[in-house]
């Protein structure tokens, strides 16, 4: 970072420290990328026109840092946590209302299926769903994604969003490379307290980060007690830890010296270079925010990125939002605007908010505020222009600034520093998307479990009026009529045994056919090519082929999704007619299966495809001939594929179990209200007055089972709410 400056509130000290210009930087196509001229022609913002949309569809909210901070409260200094840590209040409110929201609604699942288990409800109406739907609520995780090249002041906004509260920093930060290795932050009650730091020699190893989480005991663990300040900022300092290896060593492990200033590789006296210690970080703490289910991807700058195909191709894109961060003393440079355009991507960019970082540095106390604020204007107008997006998506603030002021409890200074318009407009984000991810099928599927459950509620109620009228026409009836009631019941009982021989083909005919599905999708056979080129890769002098084989593999899966559509359509309308047949021959109420697509799958892979032949660019061809880099690249497309392929498989195999549930749960029921009728008979055939007791249970019974109906749909519309 280029905070250099000591924790002191002395704008002139900021604006003394400042480099004289030094001319701008030059584009590769030869065009001068603006360090932004402060005496450039200010041009007039548009207005706003409404929201962004991303490329999935999710709606990004067009912030204006200037009226988000205007809609701001008065700064009356931080709210405080229950553990006493200073929270930002934008930040604490959205996510303290999101908190009681998730456990308000996990109370009203919790709620509904308990009085659904207490009612005698068949599970396999309703269980996998709504067992579905909580996993998601307590698992779902936002992710925020801070990307930048060194010295952006990075970690430095992140001290001041997360851990200002403890009075001091906490991530390393100060002149030159300071965070030197990705790191995840979280808030994990399940595991200890504390960073696990990855060696970066486990880049000669082909394992993916993802495998490499798995394995504890190639990790070095540091832990720190939680109220720990100090402890946990002796831990992070690690993560500015570097080591002196060989030019060839350094290649190996992935960094490539062409432009060593550009890199920001160290050279030694002896000859040797200076690289990270470590290859990756994650961060374990109790925290309110991100207890909360928010998670931080802190990625160190374009070298790290660039060896590391599994941030930009997995890690990045996962993210909800992506915070760009450039340094005002900078602007945007080649180094900026590669990470930009290489590494965020085209759906990253799309849900990115561009941090324009050290506004300070532009405090100049001999001119009038005006005069500065017209400066910071024009220097956000030039960088929204050269990254292209629109003006109100670029923020320019003051992270050590606003560390500083929260430290001192200077809420003047904060409101300066721009990070609470900032904070209003992650909180805005990070709070849509997840909303979004939850409703999407949150509604959805209690409606269609509420169809599920209403048909068998009218299927019983039915059953019962059936039987109660049958117990009627009794009455008056010598034993005579009640045997031969009995007899024709049996033989009801036994044409239904004998026709359950095709709900029993029709099973498996279904089964073959979801045998089908998991042929089509087979990540061993689907996936054959891209394990054939790691092999290659192992032992080739030159890595070649890997777009080719990438693109033959995308294909190929993809016609595999059309074939499995295909063949779910062809067992959707095989179930459709052996449903009507069924409905008709023994007065089932089976609804006709809905038709699954596999349209979410099919995008996410076009998706995934256009982020890998993106990334293979004529520039990382050097990088594809180090063969742990070639295959970590071709392992991540694997992982990637492999998720979308087993996903396939459960949403087949769960459609699956949905077409036939309420068919079974139909069978079941008549073969009860089989044995319901027989027993009454009996029972009213061996003992007088059994009549009209039993025809009394029966009309009680339906009454009751009404009323239960109307609670079942008081339940599902307060679970819905």
């Amino acid at each position: 970072m280029n905070d250099q400056a000591p924790l002191v509130n002395d704008p002139l000290a900021a604006a003394a420290q400042l480099p004289p210009p030094e001319g701008d930087e030059e584009a590769s196509d030869g065009r001068a990328l603006a360090r932004v001229d402060p005496q450039s022609a200010a041009s007039r913002l548009p207005p706003p026109e409404g929201d962004e949309e991303a490329s999935d569809g999710r709606a990004l909210p067009r912030v204006d840092p200037q009226s988000a901070a205007s809609r701001l409260p008065p700064p009356e200094g931080d709210e405080e946590a229950s553990d006493g840590r200073a929270l930002p209040h934008d930040l604490q409110a959205e996510w303290t209302r999101f908190g009681a929201w998730r456990e308000q609604r996990l109370g009203r699942l919790a709620t509904l299926s308990k009085w659904l288990r207490q009612s005698d409800f068949d599970p396999a109406l309703w269980q996998e769903s709504l067992n579905g739907l909580e996993q998601r609520l307590r698992q779902d995780l936002v992710q925020l994604a801070f990307v930048a090249e060194f010295s952006r002041g990075k970690s430095e906004l992140i001290n001041a969003i997360f851990f200002s509260g403890h009075g001091q920093r906490i991530l390393p930060a100060g002149a030159g490379r300071t965070t030197m290795c990705p790191m995840e932050l979280a808030s994990d009650p399940r595991l200890p307290i504390g960073l696990r730091l990855l060696p970066i020699e486990t880049r000669l190893d082909a394992a993916t980060l993802a495998q490499w989480k798995t394995r504890h005991d190639a990790w070095s663990d540091l832990p720190f007690a939680a109220d720990d300040a100090a402890g946990m900022s002796a831990a992070l300092a690690h993560l500015s830890d570097t080591l002196a290896v060989s030019l060839e060593r350094a290649q190996e492990l992935g960094f490539y010296l062409e432009d060593a200033a550009r890199a920001g590789i160290v050279r030694t006296s002896e000859g040797l270079v200076e690289v990270p210690r470590w290859r990756h970080a994650l961060l374990n703490v109790d925290h309110p925010l991100l207890a909360q289910g928010l998670t931080i991807l802190d990625t160190p700058g374009l070298n790290a990125l660039g060896a590391e195909p599994e941030l930009t191709l997995s890690l990045i894109p996962a993210a909800h939002a992506v915070v760009f961060l450039l340094g005002a003393d900078t602007g945007v440079t080649r180094s900026d605007l590669e990470l930009w355009t290489q590494h965020v991507g085209e759906a990253g960019r799309l849900r990115s908010l561009v941090v324009l970082n050290k506004i300070d540095t532009l405090w100049d106390p001999l001119l009038g505020p005006a005069a500065v604020q017209a400066q910071i204007e024009r220097q956000r107008e030039s960088v929204a222009s050269i990254l292209q997006i629109p003006v109100e998506r670029v923020f320019t603030i003051s992270a050590h600034k606003a560390l500083l002021a929260r430290i001192q409890q200077d809420p003047e200074l904060l409101a300066r520093s721009g990070v609470p318009a900032l904070e209003a407009a992650l909180s805005q984000v990070a709070d849509r998307e997840r909303r979004e991810l939850i409703d999407s099928g949150w509604r959805a599927t209690l409606l269609d479990t509420l169809m599920l459950l209403e048909r068998q509620f009218q299927q019983q109620i039915r059953q019962a009026d059936e039987q109660r009228l049958e117990l009627a026409g009794l009455e008056g009836k010598n034993k005579h009529v009640v045997r031969n009631l009995v007899m024709r019941i049996g033989m009801e009982r036994k044409e239904f045994d004998a026709g359950l021989s095709k709900v029993q083909a029709l099973h498996m005919v279904n089964a073959r056919q979801l045998a089908k599905v998991g042929e089509l999708l087979d990540v061993q056979v689907t996936l054959s090519q891209l394990a054939e080129l790691r092999q290659r890769i192992k032992t080739a002098v030159l890595k070649t082929g890997v777009r080719g084989v990438l693109e033959a593999t995308f294909a190929d899966v993809r016609r595999r999704i059309g074939e499995v559509e295909a063949v779910l359509e062809e067992n959707r309308a095989m179930l459709t007619g052996a449903c009507t047949q069924l409905n008709t021959e023994f007065a089932f109420s089976v609804p006709n299966p809905k038709a699954l697509k596999l349209e979410g799958i099919r995008l996410e892979l076009d998706s995934t495809q256009q982020d890998y032949l993106r990334y293979l660019t004529p520039s990382r061809w050097l990088r594809l001939q180090n063969t742990a880099h070639a295959e970590r690249l071709v392992l991540s497309a694997l992982a990637r594929l492999r998720s979308l392929l087993e996903r396939g498989v459960r949403d087949a195999q769960h459609w699956n179990r949905a077409s036939l549930a309420q068919l079974d749960v139909q069978v079941r029921e008549r073969k009860r209200n089989l044995g319901r009728r027989m027993q009454s008979l009996e029972q009213v055939e061996n003992a007088e007055g059994e009549l009209g007791q039993r025809i009394a249970q029966l009309r009680k019974q339906a009454s009751d089972m009404r009323h239960q109906r109307a609670q079942l749909r008081q339940y599902f519309e307060g679970a819905m709410k």
